[in-house]
């Protein structure tokens, strides 16, 4: 691959993919150092990965580690959580977000429970299967919860990845499915797990969007970006917002996701079983009108409607 650097030495070539065993080495040694201690990773079991890895998309980790063990000690098994209303995982879920993942989960474990007898499958045929699971969460579960060559790419790992291979260019030489592919070739055979996990930390506290810390970084001298100039990754930040256009940005109290979550915090406040009219959650958003966010959150699973009246489902 091509030094993509202004000023670099174009004949060292520094492509990973001469020197994928040394990439593999340096940043599992600095894994083994410096990886982040958390609560998934201490007991390894396939459900609690599960729960993980829906919590923590979209959700940053410091967010997820309270709600994570609180979530587990009222559903310590896929068992317990499949044969619990959809609505207790939806009053636990409070203070994470993204409503709908709490719904997912419990479809997803009221899944393996009819049809893997309570086992979270391994193949990635059989983990695409099931509803709500795609490409990234199967292959987080094969690597995290198997141990299997598999690699999950999230956003830290897109950003380690493209940076190593690809320096700082916008736009990208590489589409996305290209670099999924290089992100598993780049995996330690049989490290599924602390590979996987040392990518997302690296590309957390490391490799991070605007402040990367290239001295420290254990990838520094396999990487086509490093050392990342400040100015330089500024200007690669504009292109690539020039490139995207003018975004017109609502306030998040403005917005639909707002609107809904208030509803589901009022739904969630109210005793077991109880529910509230649609007067009531008019007055709550000061709208005239909320029968379009009733609907979706009915279609979405996270609320039952019966005689003009709401709650939890």
């Amino acid at each position: 691959m091509k030094n993509s650097r202004n000023g670099a030495d174009e004949t060292r070539n520094k492509s990973p993919s001469l020197a994928i065993s040394e990439v593999r080495r340096d940043l599992l040694a600095w894994y083994r150092s410096h990886g982040r201690r958390l609560p998934w990773r201490e007991r390894v079991d396939p459900y609690r990965v599960l729960v993980s890895e829906i919590m923590l998309q979209q959700t940053q980790v410091e967010r997820v580690v309270p709600k994570f063990e609180a979530f587990l000690a009222r559903f310590p098994t896929l068992a317990a959580l499949a044969s619990a209303p959809v609505a207790e995982a939806v009053r636990l879920w409070q203070g994470l977000g993204y409503n709908r993942r709490a719904v997912r989960l419990h479809a997803l474990a009221r899944a393996v429970a009819e049809r893997h007898d309570g086992q979270i499958p391994r193949t990635t045929e059989e983990l695409l299967a099931l509803p709500g699971v795609g490409s990234y969460t199967a292959a987080a579960l094969r690597a995290f919860a198997f141990n299997d060559d598999d690699a999950p790419v999230d956003t830290n790992v897109r950003r380690v990845v493209h940076r190593i291979a690809f320096g700082l260019e916008h736009p990208p030489r590489v589409d996305e499915r290209s670099l999924a592919r290089l992100a598993v070739t780049l995996a330690a055979p049989g490290e599924g797990r602390a590979w996987s996990s040392a990518m997302m930390d690296l590309g957390a506290t490391i490799c991070t969007a605007r402040a990367p810390k290239c001295l420290v970084c254990p990838l520094r001298a396999h990487c086509l970006a490093a050392p990342i100039d400040p100015a330089a990754l500024q200007e690669a930040a504009r292109k690539h917002a020039r490139a995207r256009g003018p975004q017109a940005r609502l306030k998040f109290e403005e917005t639909t996701r707002y609107a809904r979550g208030r509803i589901v915090d009022h739904l969630r406040a109210l005793p077991h079983g109880a529910s509230a009219s649609v007067a009531q959650l008019c007055d709550l958003l000061g709208r005239t009108d909320v029968s379009a966010l009733v609907d979706g959150l009915q279609r979405d699973g996270l609320a039952a409607v019966e005689g003009g009246r709401v709650r939890l489902p």
